[in-house]
Order: structure tokens, then sequence, then C-alpha cells
């Protein structure tokens, strides 16, 4: 099977609407919105509820998820190419078109015409050139400056044309598009404030359907509909966003109106959610949720011996059964089973605490002491797993030192920043849309962003093919190849596949999902305002 075409030209745009599946908001049988945004349809407010609060509001410096900015920075300055869940193929959005040569290393671009910043300024393909090197720059920390580097080169060929020739062959470059380095940046802005302010107060410096009303870090983000969007008319006037602690705060936020949408990650909420009647919107991660593995040269888990120990100690149904009252999608697989295209029929390690046992003993035998530490969050269902994760690792052997007592922000920073953790209970979360970009991140030895020290010639060559792909059929014996490798040579002990699900109200439709959980709300509107 041949992937999808990556990109159509935009009279063949297909637009998703959200076509509610069942019932209304909380149990109430109200049918759910349906359509998208006309004139008549214009007015009301909607407030969604988050998993963090971003850092700032400029797409350089983000991580790109929805949880932590990802439908902020969208609603403010769009995307070049838009990626639609429900066909799972890459569209033009800003762009009019995207072409590529014949291996898929030169890609021209062309933006629509008209097409300007919220102070005024015409969107030129000089401003596309210099917002995509800002997240080439050194100083961007963040994941997406390895997917801006696929870019070798940038040409200028007219105002409105820009040619990106690649470090090589790939496939789905339309991702990088799509992604926060497709978001572009005024540079007139930019310099004029400076990049700090500038991420507080990005006011004019987007192209997207929202202009910023106010931002108060940690608390809410205001945003008030443009009136003059290129893509025509904008219908829900006012957009806010909140951050409220756990799933089942924010659960009940949703019942009683406080919250219109949520994202929500947590199976047992996201389940009892959809059977009150809420509308639903998920992404499938991969991944979703495990144990990660620092395998540098200074953790008792470089040695491999131990780190097949500890996935051989995992046994994701006690883990579901306990922690998720048999919700989520048990697995220690990389892909689970029933992931579109992708399953190749390989197994992921199995639960062995006997095999386990006898591999802590080895290890203890080479001069480890048995001891291990055990990072995770302090919300309510990271506890929880922390929990049932110690017992199963001290079923076999290991002394585990539990720390439990940070924010979901302070172990990101622990983790990705300064890398001082033995195991972390994370969630790598690989979607379909950009296998290869989340994968090579995080698991190529080469990568700045692999906070894992996972170093594996094997996995680094699958990699490798897994970028140049232009199948279905292909990625899948690549990724059956990457599961053997990672069975022989772990970094993840992978207990759960996640849907990550941004359930609202049937008073919103209109919304668009497209990668990693981010909503589009240029065709969004409110019933009864």
């Amino acid at each position: 099977m041949r992937l999808r075409k990556p990109v159509v030209t935009a009279s063949a745009l297909v637009m998703l609407f959200s076509a509610a599946a069942c019932g209304g908001s909380g149990g109430d049988e109200a049918t759910a919105a349906t359509g998208t945004c006309t004139t008549e349809r214009i007015g009301g407010s909607v407030t969604q509820g988050t998993l963090l609060s971003p850092r700032g509001l400029d797409p350089v410096g983000q991580p790109g998820a929805a949880g932590s900015g990802g439908t902020e920075v969208q609603a403010l300055f769009d995307t070049l190419i838009t990626y639609n869940a429900e066909t799972q193929a890459y569209e033009p959005q800003v762009a009019q078109s995207l072409d590529s040569n014949a291996d898929h290393s030169v890609w021209t671009m062309k933006l629509r015409d008209g097409v300007t910043f919220g102070n005024g300024d015409a969107l030129t393909a000089d401003d596309v050139k210099r917002s995509i090197e800002r997240h080439q720059s050194p100083s961007n920390t963040q994941v997406s400056r390895g997917e801006a580097l696929t870019i070798a080169s940038m040409d200028v060929v007219d105002p409105l044309t820009i040619r990106f020739t690649l470090d090589g062959p790939y496939p789905s470059f339309p991702h990088v598009l799509a992604t926060d380095v497709g978001m572009v940046t005024n540079p007139r802005i930019v310099d004029a404030m400076g990049p700090d302010q500038f991420a507080l107060n990005p006011r004019g410096a987007g192209v997207g359907p929202y202009e910023l009303v106010r931002y108060t870090p940690g608390e809410e983000i205001v945003m008030a509909a443009k009136n003059d969007y290129w893509g025509g008319p904008v219908c829900i006037g006012t957009l806010r966003f909140i951050s409220i602690s756990g799933a089942d705060a924010t659960l009940d936020a949703l019942r009683t109106g406080e919250l219109d949408v949520a994202l929500l990650r947590e199976p047992p909420a996201i389940d009892e959610a959809r059977a009150e009647g809420f509308e639903s919107l998920p992404t499938l991660y991969n991944y979703g949720e495990g144990i990660v593995m620092n395998s540098a040269s200074n953790r008792p888990t470089a040695d491999v011996r131990l780190r097949k120990a500890i996935t051989a100690a995992i046994d994701p149904e006690a883990i579901n059964n306990r922690v998720f009252n048999g919700t989520a999608l048990a697995t220690s697989a990389l892909i689970q089973e029933s992931t579109p295209g992708l399953y190749s029929g390989e197994k992921g390690p199995a639960y062995d605490p006997d095999s386990a046992r006898r591999l802590v003993d080895e290890v203890k035998s080479s001069g480890w002491n048995g001891s291990i530490r055990l990072l995770a969050d302090n919300s309510p269902i990271r506890v929880n797993e922390a929990i049932a994760v110690k017992a199963l690792l001290e079923n076999v052997g290991i002394t585990v030192e539990l720390n439990n007592d940070m924010s979901l922000a302070e172990v990101l920073g622990r983790v990705a920043s300064d890398r001082d953790y033995d195991l972390v209970i994370w969630g790598p979360n690989y979607t379909n849309e950009g296998l290869w970009a989340l994968m090579n991140r995080q698991l190529n030895s080469q990568s700045k962003s692999n906070y894992y020290g996972y170093a594996d010639n094997r996995m680094d060559a699958a990699l490798a093919d897994l970028r140049a792909a232009d199948t279905v059929d292909t990625q899948q014996k690549i990724v059956g190849r990457m599961q053997a490798i990672l069975n022989d040579s772990p970094v993840i002990a992978n207990f759960a596949a996640y849907e990550e699900d941004n359930i609202h109200s049937n008073r919103v439709g209109g919304l668009l999902l497209t990668r990693g959980s981010v909503l589009r709300y240029d065709k969004a509107f409110v019933t009864g305002s």
C-alpha cells in the first residue's frame, strides 16, 4: 500500500467536521452540534482545560505537545500544513501547495496570497525562511530544532514561493511544517521585542484565527477572534485556556460547565466522560505509559541485563487492573495491535518474573548493590502507577527508592533537562503521524533530545530506513524490526498504549483534530450562546 499523497492543492482541501457520535454533555440528551462555522453562528465563548500551562507563547521553545501549549499557539499562529486526523493525511493550511521532487529530498511550497499577520504585515516566503531559521538556531533547546534541521537550505523563489532542500529523502516532510516549525512568527516583531518579551506577548505576530488578549502565566490565556482571518469567519468570539489539576477535577469542571473542552489523559476519567455522553476526539499514543530506563553510562540501567530484568518484571495487565480499573490499552509492545497500518505482529517483552530474578541476581553478582531510584510526578494516577511498579520490581529482588513528590513540570525538567534519574514513569508517546520524527529524537544515539541515554547501532539504522520509507507496508516492516531490537536491548518497560482525548460539551461543534491531540478552532462554533 502506498502512503497517502502527503499534500493536496488548496482547491482539493478536505475540511474535517466534528460529527458527534453520541449523547450530550454530562448525561444531557441534547443533540450534539454538527457542521462548521458560518456567519450565522458567530458569537459565544469557549473555555478549555489543559494539562499544563505553556512556557510562553512563542512557537520556538515550545515542547509542541497539546498538553503544554500546542492548541494555544496553533490558535495564534496557524500552521503552513495541517494534519487531518480523520483522513490521516496532510493538507495545505496557510500554504496553498507543497510539492516534492521524485526522491522527496526537495520540496517547493507556495503560500496563499493575501495572508496577513495580526499587525497587518503581509506574509511572505522570506518570513517563512526567517521563522524556520529561529527553530534551527542552537539557542532553541526544544525538539522542534531537530525537525527543522532536516532542512539543509531554504531558497526564496519569489515573495510567495520557497524551496526546501533537505539533508536527505524524507517522504513525510509535510509533518515538519504541520508542527511548531510551520507556525510562522513575524520576524519584525520578534526582532523589535526580543525573544523573552515576545514569548510573553506575541500580539500581532501570527497569522492564526485568534489574537492574544491576556496571558497570565500559570493562570489563564485569553484570545479574541480576528475579523479578518484569511480562512474566513471565526465563530467563537473568545477562547480561554486554564489548567485544572487532576483528571477528576477537570471532569467535574466539564460537568458543571466551567469548562467546555478538556484534554484528558487518564483512562478511567476518559471512560467515565464517554459513558456520560460527552463528545470525544481521541488520539492514540503508542509507548504511551511505561518506565523509561536511563541507559547512560553512570546509571545502573546502563547494564542491558538489568533493563531486561525490569521489562520482564512488569505485568501490564496487573497494572491496568490495579491502576486503571481495566480501562487502559495494556501492552508491552512498541505498537499496540489495534493501531491502523503499523502493527507488525511482533510481540513486546513477556511478563516473566522468574527470568527477571535470574537477571537481577546476575547483575548483583557483578557488583550492583540492588538499589535503584524511581521517579514519578505527584498526580494521583502516577502515584498509583509508581506504587504498582515499585511492588513489581521489589518482587524480583530490586530495592526501589521512590520519589513521587514532584509536579509534572518538575519531573519534565529533571528528565529532559537535568537527565538526573534512573527510572521514570513516562509516556514517550508515539503517534502514527510523524512517527519517525517522534522516535528519532528519543532513540537515535546522535539526537540532542535523546535524554534516555539510549545507543544501539541497529536502532539508528532502522530509524534511517523509517525516515526514507514511502509506503505503509514498508513502515510496518521496519517497526517490526524495531520491536525485535527493543526486545533485545530495551529502554522502556512499556505497560500501556494511551488514548489522549479532547472531551467536549455537545454545545461545541466544528473542532478539528490535528497532530498530537492539538485542536484547531478556526471552524468551531457554539450553540445556545
